[in-house]
């Protein structure tokens, strides 16, 4: 039943979106724009520029102490 909610979630935002070719992307990426790091586990993007999040970049993620 979640797996189900979710596809149709996933529907939803790619049919709502303004992307011309909308893909999504699922799992933890981050993309660091300036001296910000951005993350999340469900990406919403442009098929033809790609994805600029990568897992790669989490690594600059601050560890709580």
């Amino acid at each position: 039943m979640k797996t189900l909610i979710v596809l149709l979630s996933s529907l939803a935002i790619t049919a709502c979106s303004a992307i011309p070719d909308p893909k999504v992307s699922f799992g933890k990426k981050c993309v660091i724009t300036g001296d910000r790091v951005t993350y999340s586990y469900v990406w919403v993007y442009d098929g033809k520029t790609g994805l600029q999040a990568n897992p790669a970049d989490c690594a600059q993620i601050e560890k709580k102490k």
